[in-house]
């Protein structure tokens, strides 16, 4: 049984931004390993007010919807919050949100076997084909190489 097929369905009524959306996904990859700490929620911060779709973003607005999202996993778990933001994310945003995520379960250099399984259904669930999942994963392997 995997990361969302183990949850049951959301009984959120939200829907996301592609803000909200996108960040929820990073949340979830962070969320792999069952904790959350206070130096990943600001590395992802970093990583996500880098991208053109935060511009103007402040970190307050940041940790404002991250903690929205927290509320949303610790009512749904890590399943419903996936099932809502890919609900909520464009089409077009679901290869770049993988792509964040693979990028964000590398930052500490290996990919943990949490992590493989949450990466490898996030990959189903957002309909990245396994030809572009592999060749993001080996493009980000190259790039957190240690």
């Amino acid at each position: 049984m995997g990361w969302f097929s183990a949850s049951k369905p959301s009984s959120s009524s939200d829907t996301f931004s592609k803000q909200e959306a996108f960040l929820a996904i990073a949340l979830a990859t962070s969320a792999a390993d069952g904790n959350i700490s206070e130096s990943e929620a600001k590395g992802i911060f970093a990583y996500l007010l880098q991208m053109r779709m935060y511009d103007g973003y402040t970190e307050r607005q940041m940790s404002d919807i991250f903690k929205k999202l927290l509320s949303v996993l610790k009512n749904e778990g890590v399943g419903g919050l996936v099932m809502v933001a890919k609900n909520s994310l464009p089409a077009e945003y679901r290869e770049t949100a993988f792509v964040c995520a693979v990028d964000i379960a590398l930052a500490d250099g290996v990919i943990e076997d949490g992590e493989k399984a949450m990466l490898e259904e996030l990959q189903q669930v957002l309909g990245v084909s396994d030809d572009l999942g592999g060749n993001i994963l080996n493009v980000l392997l190259i790039k957190n190489r240690p």
